[in-house]
C-alpha cells in the first residue's frame, strides 16, 4: 500500500497539468450534486423577493433594494440572468452555482500558487463537499456572488503584492472591494481581515511604530482604499440608511450566544444545529477541531517565511470575519449573526484545514496522513445528506416552506381560471413564481400595511395587487384562499364566504400540517 501511495504521488509530480484534470473533475462533481438537489425545495422567502424584483428595470431593482436590508448588484446580476434562461427555480438557482464554481475555481488557483498542488487539490475536495457551500450554491441569493468577489479579490492582492508592475492589480483589488460591498455588506469583514493580515505582515519586518506606519499606509494601499470607496459612493447613503433602520427598529435575527461559535461550525460540517450533533458524530467533530488545534503550530514550523505569511492570510480570512460579526451583534448592537453571511469565510475554512493536514502531517505515515482527510469528507458527505433532507427548512422559525407543493395541489384539483388569493404579502411573494394562466396570484390590499420596505414593490405597483375586492369576486366566483395555519382550513378574508374544499400538505421534517389553501364560493356565478 505504501508503494501504491509513493508510485501515486510519483506519477501526479511529474505530470503538473494533471492539475488541470482534478480541477475539472471537481467542479463536475460540484456541479452534480448541487445540480442533483437544486430544483427539490420550494422557494422561501429571501429567493422568493429575488424572484420578484427582476420584474422590474434596473432603476427600479436599485430603488426597492434601497428599502430593503442589501444592495442591488446581485439583483442586477440575477436580472441579466434570468433574461436570458428564464424564472424557473433552475434558472434562478443555477447563477449562484455559477458563481460558486467560479469561486472555487479561484480558490484553487490561489491554493496552488501559494502552497502547492497537494494543499491546491485537499482544499478542492473540502470546497466541493462543503454542505454550506452546496446549500447556499442551490439559493437564489447573493451568497456566492460575494464568496466569488472575495476569492478573487484575495488573488488580485497577493498578485498585487508580489508583482513587480503593481498598479493593474491593484486596481482591479480595488473594483472588487468595491463590487464587493455592492453586493453585500458583511464582505466588509473580509477587507478588515486583509488589513489584519497586512499589519502583521509589516509587523514582522517593522517593529517599532513610526516604521510600521510608513511601511503600512504606503501611496498605493491608501490610494487603492479611496478609489474603492469612489466606487462605492454612489450607493453609501442608502448603506447608511439601511444599517441605521436595521439597528433603530429591530431584524428578525437573535442574540448570540455561547452556542452561537458551536452552532456556526456544526454547520460547517454537518449543516446541523449544534443540538442535533449528539454521540457519534459529536465525538468526531470534537476530535477533528482537537486535532487543528494540535496541528496548527506543527504547520507553522514546516512552512517557509513566505508561506507562513500566506498561511496568516488563509487564517484571518477564515476567522476574522466570523469573530467580527460576533462582536458585532452584543448590545448594545442588534444581533446580525447569521451563517449564510459567511459563506466566503467557510469556504477560507476549507482552504485552512487543507493546509493543516497537509503541512501539519508530514512526519506522518502516509496512510495515516489519508485518514483526516477521509475523515473529514465523510463528515461533509453526511453534512450534504442534510443539505437534501432539510432543503429550504427554515432554521431560524423552524418552518418548512411548502409553498409549490400547495400550489400544485391546487392545479391538480382547482378548476380552469381560479386565483389563488394570498392571505399575506409575505405569502404572496413565496407563490408569485409558480402561477401560470389558469391559476394566476394575488393579494388584497385593502388593510395591508406597508411597514417594511421589502413591502414597496408591492405597494408601487398594481400587480398582483387586489385593489376592488368586489369587482375581482364578481370576475372570480370561486378562489383559491392560501396561508399557513394549523387550523383545519384558511380562514376566510370575508365572513360570507363559502367552503368548498381544503388542500394541504405536511411536511416530511416536521409532522405538521401548516401550508394550506381553501377554495371558497365568493360570489354566485
Amino acid at each position: 500500500m505504501k508503494q501504491i501511495l509513493h508510485r501515486g504521488a510519483a506519477w501526479v509530480k511529474a505530470h503538473p497539468k494533471i492539475d488541470i484534470a482534478v480541477l475539472v473533475a471537481g467542479l463536475f462533481i460540484f456541479a452534480l450534486v448541487t445540480l442533483f438537489h437544486v430544483s427539490s425545495a420550494s422557494i422561501w422567502f429571501d429567493e422568493a423577493f429575488s424572484a420578484y424584483i427582476i420584474r422590474f428595470d434596473y432603476w427600479q431593482i436599485a430603488a426597492f433594494t434601497s428599502t430593503d436590508v442589501h444592495p442591488p448588484f446581485y439583483y442586477w446580476a440575477l436580472k441579466l440572468w434570468s433574461d436570458l434562461f428564464g424564472t424557473t427555480e433552475l434558472a434562478l438557482r443555477s447563477l449562484s452555482i455559477v458563481f460558486a464554481i467560479g469561486a472555487i475555481s479561484g480558490a484553487f488557483i490561489l491554493m496552488r500558487r501559494l502552497f502547492g498542488r497537494s494543499v491546491a487539490a485537499v482544499s478542492l475536495l473540502f470546497m466541493v463537499l462543503s454542505p454550506m457551500i452546496v446549500r447556499y450554491s442551490d439559493e437564489a441569493r447573493m451568497y456566492t456572488l460575494a464568496t466569488l468577489i472575495v476569492v478573487w479579490a484575495t488573488y488580485v492582492l497577493v498578485r498585487a503584492i508580489q508583482a513587480k508592475n503593481q498598479k493593474r492589480w491593484w486596481v482591479a483589488y480595488a473594483v472588487l472591494v468595491a463590487l464587493g460591498m455592492w453586493t453585500h455588506y458583511f464582505t466588509a469583514f473580509v477587507w478588515l481581515a486583509h488589513w489584519a493580515w497586512r499589519g502583521i505582515v509589516v509587523a514582522q519586518k517593522n517593529k517599532e511604530v513610526k516604521a510600521f506606519a510608513k511601511a503600512y499606509f504606503t501611496k498605493s494601499w491608501l490610494w487603492v482604499h479611496v478609489l474603492a470607496v469612489g466606487l462605492f459612493v454612489p450607493w453609501l447613503f442608502f448603506m447608511v440608511k439601511q444599517l441605521g433602520t436595521v439597528q433603530g427598529s429591530g431584524f428578525w435575527i437573535g442574540p448570540v450566544g455561547v452556542d452561537t461559535p458551536v452552532n456556526y461550525l456544526t454547520n460547517i460540517f454537518y449543516y446541523l444545529e449544534h443540538g442535533k450533533t449528539q454521540s457519534w458524530i459529536a465525538l468526531l467533530i470534537v476530535t477533528v477541531i482537537a486535532l487543528v488545534i494540535i496541528l496548527i503550530p506543527k504547520t507553522y514550523r514546516r512552512l517557509r517565511a513566505d508561506s507562513r505569511q500566506s498561511f496568516w492570510l488563509v487564517s484571518v480570512v477564515a476567522f476574522v470575519p466570523p469573530i467580527l460579526l460576533f462582536l458585532s451583534s452584543l448590545p448594545p448592537l442588534r444581533p446580525s449573526f447569521v451563517d449564510r453571511y459567511l459563506i466566503p469565510s467557510i469556504l477560507f475554512y476549507s482552504l485552512f484545514m487543507a493546509v493543516v493536514f497537509v503541512v501539519g502531517t508530514r512526519s506522518w505515515r502516509p496512510i495515516a496522513r489519508v485518514l483526516p482527510i477521509i475523515l473529514v469528507s465523510g463528515m461533509m458527505i453526511f453534512g450534504i445528506s442534510n443539505v437534501y433532507y432539510y432543503g429550504n427548512y427554515n432554521k431560524n422559525s423552524n418552518t418548512h416552506i411548502l409553498t409549490r407543493q400547495v400550489i400544485n395541489e391546487i392545479k391538480r384539483v382547482g378548476g380552469e381560471g381560479q386565483p389563488i388569493v394570498a392571505n399575506s404579502p409575505w405569502l404572496l411573494y413565496e407563490a408569485a413564481p409558480y402561477e401560470s394562466a389558469d391559476h394566476p396570484v394575488y393579494f388584497i390590499d385593502e388593510n395591508t400595511q406597508y411597514i417594511f420596505g421589502s413591502l414597496d414593490m408591492l405597494k408601487e405597483s398594481d400587480l398582483h395587487k387586489i385593489s376592488d375586492l368586489d369587482a375581482f369576486e364578481k370576475a372570480n366566483p370561486v378562489i383559491w384562499y392560501f396561508g399557513a395555519t394549523t387550523d383545519a382550513d384558511v380562514t376566510p378574508y370575508r365572513d360570507d364566504w363559502r367552503k368548498i374544499q381544503t388542500v394541504s400538505v405536511t411536511s416530511p421534517i416536521t409532522g405538521k400540517t401548516v401550508y394550506r389553501a381553501t377554495a371558497y364560493q365568493v360570489s354566485a356565478e
